[in-house]
């Protein structure tokens, strides 16, 4: 061998012996530590390795016979393969290696995976007599980016000899295919990349390819006859476009369903659709022909998004399909963070880290498919009744078997050839309509359940409606006789007839009893008609200082007035509320401020303006020094009946910051609340000023 082409080639196929040693032992100790005769030993066993390579790399390739009877025929076993990992072989070179026996004879096609190697191909045909010397070359895949095919310029001339093969690059021309060679420049406007060929009879003729792609390469060549070939388009292109057909149809149907019923699965699958029929729409070939000068940066950056996009889509659906919000958070979690670097990988798709990339992407789906696919069954196990993920299950396993048998096509394990259609897009069809019936199934069921709970909600309201007017009704009845024995128990003190003190002592307590079980009832019926919103405001120009006096008026006179400390800092501001109902939602502020507080304890209540947007608000503050609540207890404040744990010891029911609560929000305001364990809680009122609390009341009002 010579020295330039030959060392390279050796280098490239075996690497240099220190290379190999240094690899071999790394990681065993020092190699002083290893006997000499054993490093010999090791050296000539790498020594007999490479030169038994090169010798079975010689071993002679029979040409592909085209008889007479010949249709169409695979170049399995008849075509050699050279790998050139640090892509500096020319064409010269390659054809020195040959000679050399460089070429290592293939007896089918295996994928090579997704690497930046160049591989080299020798196909060797043989027209026998008789033969037609019109024949097509048909090489694929079609999501390939370089295949430049060296064809010899004179047949004859380039025909193989006894002597050995022809070292004249001159005597060969270059036809250019792949993706990168935009379709209307190819040689035959096909699918796949196909070249006329016209062969001498019974004389062997070599063809040499040179194959360079960023995605994974997965090389298949058949020769067919030109009728052949014709009726062969027939049917592969009928199934590419039933295969387009059946996805688009699909896509636009669960779009437009998927928006009517808001359903996040369905939206999420339609989208996965959709990238799958946007991936095969370029990765087959058939987007060239539509857009005949496509760039092949773009068919990369489309193949490459639409796996990532898809990739992306089936994370989310499988998000809404197994409940992974409620069942399984930190899956879910997990799940939206792939989703979310599959989408920051997306520009990867044009450059070189694509080969990284896309690995990695391939691998998660994998790993993904196997969790759905025990999750599925699971859910199978635990529904028996529900059919939906039955086919979910179904689904899942077309998609790994499918998923499978490419990637092992794809890494060289099985053989690839078009004898077999791509094994993952039809298992992407069966899966699509599969797992489409499933979705169907489960939208009819949350249909079910919707209607049914829609129509157990609209029974239950009826009921609670009913039980609503019964306990009003009650309510307004326990009036009557409240006032009847208020009215005698003051009859009885007014006569004059009791004159003992314990007894009058005990007719005040029924009168005081009388009038709480009578505010009690007011204050019922009160809250239960703004809930419903049955209580009407009536707004009403008033000063704020004039508003504050009538709140807190009924404490004139009484201890809690000495407690009291009060500020209004714009008493004349004017204001437009329903002043009775605000007035009820301050007073049950400060009455609970004083009850919760100690007893000599001072209650500050301020009220006024303050600047807030371009109108400002009123704002009410009413501070204790009780005991105050814990976050969790403030959260919770305003809920009805809920009372909290400071409050134990205390009479009240828990209706009093509720109804306070649902007056301040009927008058567009706001009530919050701060409060620190032992320090006391500041509960405030806030309410849109003038023009927006007007128009607030006004609504209130026209209901």
């Amino acid at each position: 061998m010579n020295g330039g082409v030959s060392g390279r080639w050796m280098e490239s196929r075996c690497g240099s012996l220190p290379t190999i040693r240094s690899r071999t032992l790394a990681g065993r100790g020092p190699s002083c530590l290893l006997p000499g005769f054993l490093r010999l030993l090791l050296g000539a066993a790498l020594l007999w390795l490479c030169a038994s390579g090169a010798a079975s790399a010689a071993a002679p390739v029979e040409p592909l016979r085209l008889e007479s009877s010949t249709a169409g025929a695979s170049l399995a076993g008849h075509f050699a393969r050279l790998v050139d990992p640090e892509r500096k072989l020319d064409f010269a070179d390659i054809l020195k290696a040959d000679a050399a026996g460089g070429m290592e004879p293939r007896s089918d096609f295996r994928g090579a995976g997704q690497t930046r190697d160049i591989h080299w191909y020798r196909f060797d045909l043989l027209r026998a007599p008789g033969a037609p010397a019109d024949w097509i070359l048909e090489m694929g895949e079609a999501y390939i980016d370089h295949l430049d095919l060296f064809v010899p310029k004179s047949m004859a001339a380039a025909s193989m000899a006894a002597d050995g093969r022809p070292q004249n690059p001159d005597a060969y021309r270059l036809v250019r295919l792949g993706d990168f060679v935009p379709f209307s420049q190819r040689p035959m406007k096909t699918r796949l990349h196909a070249v006329p060929l016209t062969l001498p009879e019974g004389r062997p003729v070599s063809l040499y390819l040179r194959v360079d792609s960023i995605s994974a390469i997965r090389l298949s060549a058949r020769m067919w006859t030109p009728a052949a070939y014709a009726d062969h388009q027939t049917p592969d292109l009928l199934f590419q476009g039933l295969f387009l057909g059946v996805l688009g149809i699909l896509t636009l149907g669960y779009v437009a369903l998927g928006l009517l019923l808001r359903d996040g699965a369905l939206l999420a699958y339609t989208g996965y659709v959709a990238t799958v029929f946007c991936y095969y729409l370029f990765a087959n070939g058939i987007a060239v022909a539509l857009l005949p000068d496509m760039p092949g940066w773009a068919i990369n950056m489309m193949v490459g998004s639409s796996g990532f996009l898809g990739f992306a889509a089936a994370l989310i659906m499988w998000v809404y399909i197994l409940d992974l919000r409620s069942r399984a958070p930190w899956l879910r979690r997990c799940y939206q963070g792939l989703a979310l670097l599959s989408l920051l990988m997306l520009p990867t798709t044009v450059s070189p880290l694509y080969a990284l990339t896309n690995p990695v992407v391939t691998l998660s789906a994998l790993v993904v498919v196997v969790i759905a696919l025990v999750l599925t069954a699971r859910m199978a196990w635990l529904n028996p009744d529900d059919p939906s993920p039955r086919f979910y299950l179904a689904s899942t396993l077309v998609s790994l078997a499918g998923l499978l048998l490419t990637q092992m096509s794809l890494r060289g394990v099985l053989p690839a050839d078009f004898a077999v259609a791509d094994p993952y897009q039809i298992s992407s069809m069966l899966a699509v309509l599969v797992l489409g019936v499933g979705l169907a199934l489960r939208i009819g069921r949350l249909q079910s359940e919707r209607l049914r709970a829609r129509e157990e909600s609209a029974f239950a309201t009826k009921r609670a409606e009913e039980q609503r007017t019964f306990v009003a009704m009650l309510s307004h009845e326990f009036r009557t006789p409240l006032a009847s024995i208020d009215s005698a128990a003051q009859m009885i003190e007014l006569s004059g007839a009791v004159t003992a003190p314990a007894a009058l002592t005990r007719l005040e307590r029924i009168r005081n009893t009388t009038r709480k079980m009578v505010e009690l009832v007011e204050l019922f019926l009160s809250s239960d008609a703004l809930d419903q919103g049955a209580l009407a405001l009536k707004p009403e120009p008033v000063a704020l200082g004039q508003l504050m006096e009538e709140a807190l008026g009924g404490l004139a006179g009484t201890e809690a007035e000495d407690r009291l400390e009060m500020t209004v800092e714009t008493p004349d501001h004017p204001l437009l509320v329903d002043a009775p109902f605000l007035g009820v939602a301050i007073g049950n502020l400060v009455q609970n401020a004083l009850r919760y507080s100690p007893p000599e304890a001072p209650v500050r209540v301020t009220a006024g303006h303050e600047a807030a947007g371009d109108r400002g608000e009123i704002v009410i503050r009413v501070a204790d020094s009780g005991r105050g609540m814990s976050p969790e207890e403030v959260e919770r404040i305003g809920s009805i009946y809920f009372r909290a744990s400071s409050s134990k010891g205390t009479k009240g029911t828990g209706l009093g910051l509720y109804m306070t609560k649902k007056i301040v929000a009927a008058h567009g305001g706001t009530l919050t609340v701060e409060s620190t364990r032992e320090e006391g809680s500041v509960f405030t009122i806030r309410l849109p000023d003038d023009g927006g609390q007007a128009s607030a009341a006004a609504r209130l009002a026209a209901q």
